[in-house]
């Protein structure tokens, strides 16, 4: 895993070096591409940087973007604070050139990246945190994006501004002196919506149905009503007096079934086609 990761991070990286490459060597294209910044930068003080990372539960396995990055003080801190290797997105190339500078100073240059990019069309490839501080408009404009292109079980991490009714798997508020602040955390959900057939133990299969609202779901199993969420790939069902916790992937759900009284007994669904 470790290794696995570590490619991830180094590709990612090489990738945003040849991008930043591609980009300077185009200045005229992006600057006419580029009509300005949706948001006016407004630093993220460094005691709330450190707490996006921390409730992120950054570590040295993580790539992190952070999307409108200013001067790169997210970026900074991921890599100098958190071992991560990490990649700032910014419309505004004098803050790239002050985020670079200041990595540089840092003695994180060569675990931080810059893109001279518009956010929206970012190549969020490799990323396993995501960090934000942009408006509430501009998150929901970039929802679609996050739930489209990141990969399951990626942490989000939003500065003050919410998803709209996505509703955040934890809200955190973090005092400075000059005021509250709030952080919005979500992880990026599977995909277990559909008819499913279930097998608890050595019983017959049982027909079930979910319908998925982001995290949550609902649905049937057998005719008995179903609620549940998902984590990332990790779902937990409840129906009744039955608890089904694993994991989706793809078309299969794999874990254990836990009834009142009873021991764990193996559980599993395959996606149903009719």
């Amino acid at each position: 895993m470790h290794r696995r990761r570590t490619l991830v991070a180094l590709g990612v990286a090489l990738g945003v070096a040849l991008g930043v490459a591609l980009g300077l060597a185009g200045c005229a294209a992006v600057r006419a591409r580029f009509p300005g910044p949706d948001v006016l930068f407004v630093a993220t003080p460094e005691e709330v940087s450190l707490e996006m990372l921390k409730i992120a539960a950054v570590t040295p396995e993580d790539v992190v973007f952070d999307l409108g990055s200013g001067d790169g003080r997210v970026v900074i801190a991921a890599a100098r604070d958190f071992g991560a290797h990490s990649v700032g997105v910014e419309i505004d190339p004098k803050l790239v050139n002050i985020s670079k500078d200041a990595a540089l100073a840092a003695g994180v240059a060569a675990r931080t990246m810059f893109l001279w990019q518009d956010l929206f069309v970012a190549d969020l490839t490799g990323a396993t945190v995501v960090t934000l501080y942009l408006r509430d408009d501009v998150n929901l404009r970039l929802r679609p994006k996050l739930l489209k292109e990141l990969v399951p079980g990626t942490r989000v991490v939003s500065h003050d501004f919410d998803m709209g009714d996505w509703e955040p798997d934890r809200v955190q508020p973090v005092r400075t002196r000059e005021r509250e602040h709030r952080l919005y955390f979500w992880v990026i959900p599977g995909s277990a919506a559909g008819a499913w057939s279930s097998e608890v133990g050595d019983g017959g299969p049982t027909p079930l149905t979910l319908t998925q609202t982001f995290q949550k779901l609902a649905g049937t199993l057998g005719g008995q009503a179903v609620s549940g969420r998902l984590r990332g790939d990790r779902i937990e069902l409840l129906a009744g007096g039955l608890t089904l916790r694993g994991v989706v992937r793809g078309e299969s759900m794999e874990g254990e079934a836990v009834a009142a009284g009873a021991a764990p007994q193996p559980w599993m669904a395959r996606r149903r086609i009719d």
